[in-house]
């Protein structure tokens, strides 16, 4: 027999009169599709101790909170109760969508973004064991209790289930139930002990992770000393890369292992060096060009803790990209960070890697700067399968845990491989829009992909390019 666990649906109704609270369980109680379901009016906005006696009342496996704004979809509650029939977990969700039938997909849990954006949408449940031995609902949490116990049992490694259909019909959301309260995001971090500040956001927060200590940063950069028209202008581009983070970053414990290419022109080697002092590490590559072993090559130079592999084709917009970086990577279990990259004329190239149908490329690629999805991705740090090569940051150590770049790779997807490899390994990849750097590579650059290295990508990788957890279409 196929187990069917009792559900209790919690209907936030803060804010509402009596006929407005009564109308709202009329028409979730005519929606609902399943048996063992009960629905209990709860006031989102109340004081934890009158949630806190509910929950000591209640004889549910589940409690599923939404908002009393929101419908259930068809068949919401028979799927709920089907998935966590199969599957041993602790909270879920899933996709919503709008009156007009839009679907808005929410990704795979992403306990990094959960902390500036409330992902999870309308429709959420939590196990009731779970929530008592998380302590109840806390303290200070007042109309953000889904929020805040979603962030608490993240911590506590909470295993979370998102059920990969439209569980609620979004209404108007009610006072609370969409920005994030910093105030809990800063408490949670504080409780944890994790130093930060927060910022607010449009519906979100951004949260600063200040640095530990000042640990030494190698920027990583290959070069032939190509030169280009950059702005209208003629430009060397390692060089002028390399003037702007001198002159412009704000973090200073870094140097430059700058691997050039034997036909690197000698006066590009001399501005190289009175431009970084003695911040710059010269290493000379006189193979054939393989961008795996020049960048392995490179690193076997660095001094950092931290690596930042770089192209030479960048131009710095945020001064505080190493920073902003590094307090990322000093997070628990976080391997890679990459950047929000924009190609010379505004739009974006690169907000992630997005691995789909075998094959691999980037979020967001080409759209305009303003542009978002309806969750607001692009403008929160977020979990993503991958990250580019043209600006990452990973500990070296674990670089070399991994192996470094895989020489299998000469010319493409090196980086994809080095993120499963750092995936691989339990730790997450993650991309942030508050480092921004302009990549001059040609937006109509059509690049030569040998059938060998996407052959030995998919033979290597597998499903894994099937789809996406993090960005679902």
């Amino acid at each position: 027999m196929t187990y069917a666990p009792i559900l209790e649906l919690w209907v936030d109704c803060a804010g509402m009169l009596p006929e407005e609270v009564e109308s709202a369980l009329a028409r979730l109680g005519q929606q609902c599709d399943a048996a063992d379901v009960t629905f209990v009016a709860v006031d989102g906005a109340a004081e934890p101790s009158e949630l806190n006696e509910l929950l000591a009342r209640s004889t549910a496996d589940w409690l599923v909170w939404i908002d009393a704004s929101a419908s259930l979809a068809p068949g919401a509650l028979t799927l709920i109760q089907a998935a966590l029939g199969r599957f041993d977990v602790d909270v879920f969700y899933g996709h919503s969508s709008h009156p007009d039938g839009v679907i808005v997909r929410r990704p795979s849990a992403s306990p990094i973004r959960l902390r500036s954006q409330d992902y999870l949408g309308p429709v959420r449940g939590f196990r009731t064991t779970a929530i008592r031995e998380a302590g109840g609902f806390a303290p200070d949490a007042s109309g953000s209790y889904p929020f805040e116990l979603a962030l608490r049992l993240s911590q506590v490694g909470a295993r979370t289930l998102r059920i990969p259909e439209v569980l609620s019909i979004q209404g108007e959301p009610s006072p609370g139930s969409v920005a994030v309260d910093r105030g809990v995001v800063s408490r949670y971090l504080d409780g944890i002990g994790i130093e930060n500040s927060i910022e607010p956001g449009d519906g979100s927060v951004r949260v600063r992770y200040p640095v530990v200590g000042e640990p030494l940063v190698s920027l990583v950069i290959p070069t032939r000393g190509s030169s280009a028209v950059i702005h209208g202008r003629p430009s060397v581009l390692v060089v002028d890369a390399v003037r702007g983070i001198v002159e412009r970053s704000t973090y200073r414990a870094f140097e430059l292992v700058i691997v050039a290419d034997d036909a690197t022109p000698q006066d590009v080697i001399d501005e190289l060096i009175l431009v970084a002092g003695d911040r710059l590490r010269l290493v000379r590559w006189s193979e054939a060009f393989n961008f795996s072993a020049k960048m392995n090559r490179g690193t076997l130079f660095a001094r950092g803790e931290y690596l930042v592999l770089l192209n030479d084709d960048v131009e710095l917009i945020s001064p505080d990209w190493i920073e902003t970086m590094l307090g990322l990577a000093q997070q628990r279990d976080v391997g890679l960070v990459g950047t929000l990259l924009y190609f010379e004329d505004g739009t974006v190239q690169h907000g992630g890697h997005l691995y789909s149908a075998s094959w691999a490329g980037h979020i967001a690629l080409g759209w305009e700067a303003s542009c978002d999805d309806r969750i607001g991705s692009m403008r929160v740090d977020r979990e993503v399968s991958g990250v580019t090569a043209a600006c990452a940051m990973i500990r070296t150590d674990t670089f070399w845990e991994v192996g470094g770049f895989s020489l299998d790779f000469a010319g493409n997807y090196n980086d994809v491989d080095l993120s499963l490899k750092v995936a691989a390994t339990g730790r997450r990849n993650i991309w942030t829009p508050h480092a921004r750097l302009i990549h001059f590579e040609s937006k109509t650059r059509v690049p030569s992909v040998l059938p060998a290295e996407l052959e030995t990508l998919r033979a290597r990788w597998g499903t894994r390019l099937l789809s996406d957890p993090y960005w679902p279409e």
